[in-house]
């Protein structure tokens, strides 16, 4: 009975794995895609809305940096792919030092992350700090810009009931017999600065509001393209961890099954660390699968955030 559930969770297991696989490469289809589009939309971007060419450079980098993490992923994938075969020939040399055949088995495997260990991870993750620092900065200059347009806005506003309060004032203030002209000549005058005043204000109004509308967009963009940055940032900092452990893992268990290989003929001693190996590559193997499915996930959040973006920059201002 507990065979049978476990060859049953084992089964629910793989065919998680590789729905998570199929996933990962439709993911992968899908960013190739995204490829594409991204180059025109930024073209946009910087034509239409007349932005920075900081806010460009930030925008870039975000897209080069999610692009380099791809690169990354689709590399970890082979290299797992790669520790799961070299785990298959680690469990053919444990059985055949326990069918004492050792003697006429060579042990030879490599470790697949040796060149994906935390020390690589260290360029793309300080790239992303920048570019997190950048945006967020381009983020407040926006915003500074914004208040500028509002403040502006507001003390036209002001402007304009101050002299219409001081208009009431004046005509109220004249004498009785000036009224009829008073009036007359105010009147005039109102009429025309009136005409004046919302001829100047509909040749101002569109501009003045696309101006704040594409400020409020761009504001938007760089806030979505901040968040994703962290996201991804923080996605990156897991893979990093998992692949520094088991690379550790693996180097160990190499090492294990060398010492196993040069010492066959002292069985007992080496029954023992055959056994301890077990265990470890049963850890591993686990640890394996655990950094499968945080690559396939890392794989679907640089997808959700990259394409958030390109959603934010191709709206129309």
């Amino acid at each position: 009975m507990a065979a049978v559930r476990a060859q049953k969770a084992q089964d629910i297991e793989e065919e998680y794995n590789s729905t998570l696989r199929s996933q990962s490469k439709e993911m992968e289809a899908l960013l190739e895609t995204q490829e594409i589009i991204i180059s025109p939309v930024l073209h946009n971007m910087m034509v239409h809305r007349r932005i920075s060419s900081e806010i460009e450079l930030a925008m870039a980098n975000y897209f080069d940096a999610t692009t380099e993490a791809l690169e990354m992923c689709r590399q970890l994938l082979q290299n797992i792919k790669d520790a799961q075969s070299n785990y298959q020939s680690m469990d053919s040399f444990l059985a055949s030092i326990s069918a004492s055949h050792a003697l006429d088995f060579a042990f030879t495997s490599n470790n697949p992350f040796c060149t994906t260990t935390r020390n690589n991870f260290w360029p793309i993750h300080d790239k992303y700090s920048c570019i997190l620092q950048s945006i967020r900065s381009s983020h407040r200059r926006v915003g500074r810009k914004l208040k500028m347009v509002k403040a502006v806005k507001k003390l036209s506003r002001a402007l304009v009931v101050m002299a219409g309060g001081a208009a009431a004032a004046a005509a109220f203030g004249t004498g009785a017999h000036l009224l009829f002209f008073g009036l007359l000549l105010i009147g005039t005058a109102t009429t025309g600065a009136l005409k004046t005043w919302l001829a100047a204000r509909a040749s101002t109004k569109k501009p003045s509001s696309k101006t704040m509308s594409s400020l409020l967009q761009l504001q938007e963009q760089l806030d979505t393209a901040a968040k994703g940055t962290y996201v991804v940032g923080q996605d990156l900092d897991t893979v990093s961890n998992l692949v520094a452990r088991l690379s550790d893992a693996i180097e160990r268990e190499n090492a294990m099954a060398r010492w196993c290989a040069e010492r066959a003929d002292k069985r007992s001693s080496v029954l023992e660390m055959v056994n301890e190996l077990r265990r470890s590559c049963s850890s591993s193997k686990r640890l394996t699968g655990e950094l499968e499915e945080h690559v396939c996930l890392f794989l679907a959040t640089i997808h959700r955030a990259r394409n958030l973006v390109i959603q934010e920059i191709s709206k129309k201002a």
